[in-house]
């Protein structure tokens, strides 16, 4: 093994690679650093070449800043693979590089330590706790005080971080939509990792998600319905490779072949469907408008990451904003704007807050349930824990 500890990947990505130049101008980083996909997996293996020591490495990369904009300013959204004719894994490639950015250090420890999810502690698990937000009665599958260990669950429902921090309402209004079903079921109270992938802990986040098939394993639960897409495919993936006999699906489509009528009428106006970036084959959004019994040709932004995606904005705070704002523009004066990750549905929130325009801003279980996210309670709530009794225990924590 050479000093980079993800060498082969980028060998194998540089031989798939045949530098049609078409990824370049589908991605504002890769455009911004004049690179294509092939050129980041040649460029970090020519900042090993000739080197004794990681800190050599570390400073070759360094001082190639279009090599670090191009790592560091990538969303994971894809639109580049959508133009590659060799449909090469770039998620793959990226993902390793930012392993190897970790390992060398070039990855700032303000950008990660909130969101270690493998922890007791990240911004989800400490804003629930100071806030009182729990489901221990409803992860049934999991011994507690006040109840054993179930098993034998019909499915198990994965809310995701997002959802079960700022949303504990509809958390449990969409549990209490199974057992209306006749379907019982416990929940997975944990989170896909994704975040771990983005800092650079591919390896951590993988076993977070092996932790987690073990979990759903033991609850005897045959299926296992997300929430988000971005989980259903890291979860997807998880039981696929411990062979395990347990479906993923999404909770429109479950929901939907159950026969669900949503319990509130959709707004009025004109909506438009923001297409999460995990949703890669379109599979998530159809479903969810099916369910909703949205016209088929609803408008639909599919125009890249909502701005959340990669830990950039830890990187370059502006390209959040401006990330949002470019997929916010699609939407007219007065439309509602349904997304698909709760994560997305948070950053448009966030954006709304500090540049206010006349549209809405839901998450298509809004659409489904009476409950609703109450944004302008979670900010307020997610700022005065840092100046609150526990600000210096989380300043201690995410140190």
């Amino acid at each position: 093994m050479g000093l980079l500890d993800c060498s082969s990947v980028y060998r194998k990505f540089s031989g798939q690679c045949t530098q049609c130049g078409h990824c370049t101008p589908a991605c504002s980083s890769l455009e911004a650093a004049g690179m294509t996909l092939g050129d980041i997996a040649r460029a970090m293996l020519a900042a090993e070449r000739g080197t004794e020591t990681r800190e050599q490495v570390a400073m070759n990369i360094v001082m190639n800043p279009q090599l670090v904009q191009a790592v560091r300013g990538c969303f994971f959204c894809t639109s580049c693979k959508n133009t590659c004719f060799a449909h090469n894994d770039v998620c793959d490639l990226v993902y390793h590089a930012r392993v190897d950015f970790q390992n060398l250090g070039l990855i700032e420890r303000e950008a990660w330590s909130s969101v270690l999810v493998d922890q007791e502690w990240d911004i989800f698990t400490a804003y629930r706790a100071i806030h009182g937000i729990g489901y221990t009665d409803l992860t049934r599958h999991v011994e507690t005080e006040d109840h054993a260990a179930e098993t034998g669950f019909d499915v198990a429902f994965f809310p995701g971080c997002s959802l079960a921090a700022y949303g504990p309402e509809l958390t449990r209004e969409i549990f209490g939509a199974f057992e209306e079903l006749g379907v019982s079921a416990t929940m997975v109270d944990s989170c896909c990792g994704s975040s771990l992938k983005s800092a650079g802990f591919f390896n951590r986040a993988e076993a977070l998600c092996a932790r987690n098939v073990d979990e759903i394993v033991q609850s005897g639960a045959k299926q296992l319905v997300c929430v988000c897409p971005g989980c259903a495919n890291d979860m997807g993936k998880a039981l696929a490779s411990k062979g395990a006999d347990v479906q993923v699906v999404s909770l429109a489509k479950f929901l939907g072949d159950r026969g669900f009528e949503p319990k509130k009428p959709l707004p009025e106006g004109q909506i438009c469907i923001s297409k999460s970036c995990q949703d890669r084959d379109g599979s998530y959004l159809e479903q969810t408008c099916e369910l909703l019994g949205l016209d088929p040709e609803t408008p639909t932004i599919f125009h890249g990451c909502c701005g959340a995606g990669g830990a950039v904005s830890a990187f370059q705070p502006d390209r959040q904003a401006q990330q949002a704002d470019e997929k916010l523009s699609f939407a007219p004066d007065g439309a509602t704007v349904v997304t698909m990750c709760p994560t997305c549905t948070y950053t448009y929130a966030y954006r709304m807050m500090g540049a206010p325009r006349d549209i809405s801003n839901k998450h298509y279980t809004e659409l489904l349930f009476e409950s609703q996210f109450d944004w302008g309670t979670v900010f307020y709530q997610l700022g005065s824990m840092w100046s609150g009794e526990y600000g210096p225990w989380l300043a201690e924590v995410f140190a």
